[in-house]
């Protein structure tokens, strides 16, 4: 224990070990944050969700490789402003700052298009589900579950698909 009473927080404590990149607690608080941020600014934000195809089918050290080579590509393509991190196995997120929908369909499909452009596209493949704020949800928690609802019919549809939240007009 520190002198000031305060357990010392690791500095890659938040980090996924695999990917390097921050851990699910790490997402929503950051979507928290920048739900509050684009609320207070009148501007969209947008949640995509990429879940490596096939993660499961994987051996151990193929399902490693396959996050390392999703977490760079998505850090090569994506804006230095967007927050990238892993949920969990085979599932990486991101929060687009000052994006449309328009604008995170072509995110999507440029992080998607790009991943197909290395020597692992012959087996990593990705399907995405997105949402945007204000047209999907409003609050952050929100956002997050209908990005996953997005994401459960990308995969439902078959491998390679980006799918958009619906917007219920009941």
């Amino acid at each position: 224990m520190a002198a000031s009473g305060h357990v010392p927080i690791e500095s890659d404590s938040l980090n996924d070990p695999v990917s390097g990149l921050p851990d699910g607690r790490f997402f929503h608080l950051s979507a928290d944050r920048k739900v509050a941020l684009a609320r207070r600014t009148l501007k969209p934000i947008a949640v995509a969700m990429f879940e490596i195809d096939s993660f499961d089918s994987f051996a151990p050290y193929l399902r490693d490789h396959a996050v390392r080579v999703l977490a760079r590509v998505m850090q090569n393509t994506l804006r230095d402003s967007d927050t990238i991190c892993q949920m969990r196995d085979g599932v990486l997120a991101t929060v687009l700052d000052d994006t449309s929908e328009t604008g995170a369909v072509w995110a999507a499909d440029r992080v998607r298009r790009s991943l197909l452009e290395t020597p692992a596209r012959e087996v990593v493949t990705v399907s995405a589900g997105l949402a945007c704020y204000p047209s999907h949800a409003m609050g952050a928690d929100d956002l997050v579950g209908e990005a996953e609802r997005a994401l459960r019919t990308a995969k439902t549809l078959g491998p390679g698909r980006i799918e958009v939240a619906s917007i219920d007009l009941a």
